[in-house]
């Protein structure tokens, strides 16, 4: 038996209908407050009003500068379910987590306040909250329940891969039901599947100790071993042409030095994630998506794709699956 029917053999949870009666959280974190910041707060409350059920929008941030204040005063004017929450933040994990215990709701969708979604996300969490799965609803705005995220530990204070992070342990001790879109466009293409992944390929623009932080905390994030590194170093060299191998080195090193140590299990986190997604997507589960279906397409840069295919069993022996998922982007 090949693995794909393998995984189409599988027994697989029953959908049912569930009822409405219940909170939504939009959560976020925010390490710097701009227009953009502004933008991406206002699209998830258009989403949040389109979805029709009772929400509420709970963002924790670093202070903006004294000439943005009234521009909060208005948002929080237009967004009345918006609840902003000041915080001398250290990391993005560490903001949703902030964010994560302030909120009631009874499921979670956290956002990139970076992003400006679309209105037909709506569509999306409407789909997803038709069924009953004690599982992880992934796609470029994840829905989990408030229950769920408690009983793996929540997010942690870490500054790249904080997502990743939490959803591998809930992958591995739930599953995922993915739907990942095409409904995303332009610039914030690259931010939507990488599910937190700040820097990778490498920004070379940023400073070292920068640069360091996000790595080490990534190193953690996905519990990368040194040959992991070694392969993400030998793909940013062919791709960028440099790959600070220094930078690598003291990562690595500095993140056995952490006081948060990598969540391990048999396999990379980020590779648990990304292969329950896979086997998700390969058992054909966005068909019962109704409203959504038709978009369904899985984006994942060069840099990642080559990454878990020499990493990933599974990856490679679906390849004829992933090779028309990712066609456009081989």
């Amino acid at each position: 038996m090949d693995p794909q029917e393998a995984l189409l053999q599988r027994d697989s949870d029953t959908l049912k209908p569930t009822d409405y009666n219940y909170t939504i959280s939009f959560i976020g974190a925010a390490l710097e407050v701009n227009p953009r910041f502004v933008d991406s707060i206002r699209s998830i409350n258009a989403i949040a009003e389109e979805l029709g059920r009772e929400f509420e929008i709970v963002v924790s941030h670093k202070r903006a500068p004294e000439a943005f204040q009234p521009v909060l005063r208005e948002l929080r004017k237009s967004c009345q379910s918006l609840v902003l929450l000041e915080s001398n933040l250290e990391s993005f994990g560490q903001g949703k987590s902030i964010s994560f215990n302030y909120s009631t709701g009874k499921f979670i969708v956290p956002f990139n306040t970076g992003v400006v979604y679309p209105i037909a996300y709506s569509d999306v969490l409407h789909d997803f909250l038709k069924f009953k799965l004690k599982r992880l609803y992934y796609s470029e705005l994840t829905l989990v329940s408030r229950e769920i995220i408690a009983e793996v530990g929540g997010w942690r204070n870490l500054s790249n891969g904080e997502d990743i992070d939490l959803f591998s342990r809930v992958s591995i001790n739930y599953g995922v039901f993915a739907c990942p879109t095409n409904i995303l466009k332009g610039d914030d293409q690259f931010k939507r599947e990488m599910a937190s992944i700040r820097q990778f390929p490498l920004n070379q623009e940023k400073s070292f100790g920068e640069s360091y932080r996000h790595m080490r905390d990534l190193i953690i994030s996905c519990n990368h071993s040194m040959n992991d590194l070694k392969a993400i170093r030998q793909i940013i060299r062919d791709i960028a042409g440099s790959s600070r191998p220094w930078l690598f080195f003291l990562s690595y090193f500095g993140s056995k030095f952490s006081h948060i140590k990598p969540v391990s299990y048999n396999r990379n986190n980020y590779i648990i994630l990304m292969e329950a997604i896979l086997e998700s997507i390969i058992l054909k589960e966005y068909l019962k998506m109704a409203d959504v279906s038709d978009n369904m397409a899985w984006n994942i840069d060069r840099a990642h794709i080559r990454f878990l295919s020499q990493k990933s069993k599974l990856f490679r022996e679906m390849k004829d699956s992933t090779v028309l998922l990712l066609k456009d982007q081989l």
